[in-house]
């Protein structure tokens, strides 16, 4: 009996560990800023999760306005600054590719002379605390990462 009970205890334990591990959200977000020479600009694509996506909207990915709404949000919560200059940039589109939307964005006429690139990247921050947004650069050949979370949503990459 007591090995049986010992084989139920070590079959409980790793089943609430793994139940753990699987229903454990995740809140991250990965953003690509890459300078595009022969067009002088920053293309920019954010990776972040669907669901989380919509609840931070209110709106579903299908219904109207969710474009409108998308473009909204991330001009209010992505600020970049190129040589410390604040500049705008064009939202482009998005992809919906299962559980994640990918969100394409641009920064047109900016120099090669890209020497520092500030980011405020607030994206769900805000709907949820333990957010974390990836933030990689390919400047000029250079890479380098920038994490964004609560209490520390901006940083300064130098070339």
């Amino acid at each position: 009996m007591t090995m049986k009970k010992n084989i139920f205890l070590i079959f409980s334990i790793f089943f609430l560990i793994f139940y753990a591990f699987c229903s454990s959200d995740f809140y991250t977000s990965i953003t690509k800023v890459e300078y595009v020479s022969t067009n002088k600009s920053l293309r920019i694509s954010s990776k972040v999760n669907a669901d989380h996506l919509q609840q931070a909207l209110g709106k579903k990915i299908d219904e109207s306005g969710f474009d409108t709404a998308l473009n909204r949000y991330i001009q209010s919560n992505i600020k970049i600054s190129v040589n410390d200059i604040p500049v705008s940039f064009t939202y482009s589109s998005k992809n919906h590719d299962g559980s994640v939307i990918w969100i394409y964005y641009e920064v047109s006429n900016v120099s090669d002379n890209i020497s520092s690139i500030t980011l405020r990247n607030n994206l769900l921050i805000d709907k949820f605390p333990d957010q974390q947004n990836f933030n990689n650069f390919i400047i000029n050949g250079q890479k380098k990462t920038l994490v964004c979370k609560k209490g520390n949503e901006t940083g300064k990459i130098n070339f």
